[in-house]
């Protein structure tokens, strides 16, 4: 029996260091050896005691939230179920289907600067960061936030690069005079993504002739190979093991959509993007190739929540939009595993796994339960989230003089 307890309080503990095998490009991975050996590396080191005392909070706190959900009684969850309903009419109400929202967020934007700046590195695993803590990761079994001494033993073969934010914020710069001719109050999230409104832009773009929609290839730009796209893991060699290169050649810049043509011009390549919201996103993310010579995934959607989903549906390079129907956000909603909501990290998604909730259906269907257990700004927002509704405006911020290392940390397939 302790051993059996034993067994399940260290499972319980790996699920909080684990892969997150949500991202897009993980898929196939041989995710327990993966983890085994980040625990048996981990062990011992301030790193493995701090997510140990972390676990054991978010245990309790879940043991707590259990044992007042045994004390709910059948009267109580009709009450709130009829409360629930209420504020669900209320919202469905207020539902705004008329913005184009579109979230950018750059393709492993880190690495890819300092691959660019440093061609060598294009074909090595490597990560950028130190030996103590990784910002960014290059490589799909390395994540940010690890220790780099962990790292290395899952990828003895990983090139760390020390990070030069000064590099960085240029580049962002650059990309950042592109998001303005789109949505001049572009709301940046950090150095590497950012939301806009593209819904002016598109209503303007109706009228405007061919020749404004049309951008030139940058000498030495096309075709440059440089668009990632990912290796099939499951084509990977016993010698490869923990350590394939994430990225390889491709001859393709950002995929044609329907409506959009090459012209040639004066001997020059260019090319023609259409009217739509689909061409105009496609078009930025053209430019930022051009000027940069990184990529950018975007996702397009009626609100800031969705658009940030959607824009992992196509990494890399790529882009999803989410049409703007009750209908069409709804059957996206059902099978969305909750971790793929912005908001809902590691922690929340474990006291939701407690209660059987995997993903956004789940919480409309126990929404009446979660008002009880969570707070008012939880259940609120679990609640918008269950009927696909996010924000559609977005705030006019000035720019943040500085960003938290949350927002730096986060890894890019």
């Amino acid at each position: 029996m302790e051993n059996g307890a034993s067994s399940t309080k260290q499972e319980s503990f790996l699920s909080r260091m684990a892969l997150n095998d949500n991202k897009a490009g993980m898929e196939g991975l041989d995710r327990d050896k993966i983890n085994n050996i980040i625990m048996e590396t981990s062990k011992g080191s301030r790193f493995y005691e701090n997510e140990l005392k972390k676990e054991q909070q978010v245990n309790q706190r879940i043991e707590k939230m259990l044992l007042q959900k045994a004390q709910i009684t059948e009267q109580q969850l009709k009450t709130a179920q009829v409360q629930v309903d209420r504020m669900a009419s209320s919202l469905e109400k207020s539902r705004d289907l008329s913005r184009l929202i579109v979230h950018v967020d750059m393709d492993a934007f880190y690495a890819a600067v300092e691959m660019r700046d440093c061609p060598e590195l294009k074909d090595k695993p490597m990560a950028v960061g130190s030996m103590s803590m990784l910002f960014y990761s290059f490589h799909i079994f390395v994540r940010a936030a690890m220790p780099g001494f962990i790292a290395k033993k899952l990828c003895p073969n990983l090139v760390i690069v020390p990070v030069n934010f000064d590099k960085y914020r240029a580049v962002s710069n650059e990309i950042r005079e592109i998001f303005a001719d789109y949505d001049p109050h572009f709301q940046p999230l950090s150095l590497d993504e950012a939301y806009l409104d593209f819904t002016d832009h598109v209503e303007q773009r109706q009228h405007w002739p061919e020749s404004s929609r049309t951008h030139q290839y940058c000498s030495g730009r096309l075709a440059t190979g440089r668009a990632p796209s990912y290796k099939n893991v499951n084509e990977l060699t016993e010698e490869q093991d923990l350590s394939p290169v994430l990225f390889e050649d491709s001859l393709s810049s950002s995929p044609s959509l329907p409506g959009s043509r090459d012209v040639c011009d004066a001997g020059a390549k260019c090319e023609v993007f259409g009217t739509s919201v689909e061409e105009a996103v496609r078009e930025m993310r053209f430019r930022i190739e051009q000027k940069t010579m990184l990529t950018a995934s975007a996702g397009i959607a009626p609100n800031m929540m969705l658009a940030k989903v959607c824009s992992d549906k196509n990494k890399p390079n790529g882009q999803y939009r989410l049409p703007s129907t009750r209908e069409a956000v709804t059957d996206f909603i059902q099978t969305l595993p909750v971790r793929k909501v912005s908001g809902i990290g590691k922690v929340s998604e474990k006291m939701l796994n407690a209660l059987d909730i995997t993903n956004c259906s789940h919480l409309g269907q126990q929404m009446a339960l979660l008002s009880l257990l969570f707070s008012e700004t939880s259940w609120h927002h679990f609640m918008g989230i269950s009927l696909g509704l996010g924000s559609t405006h977005i705030p006019r911020h000035e720019e943040r003089k500085s960003m938290s290392i949350e927002r730096f940390v986060v890894i890019r397939h």
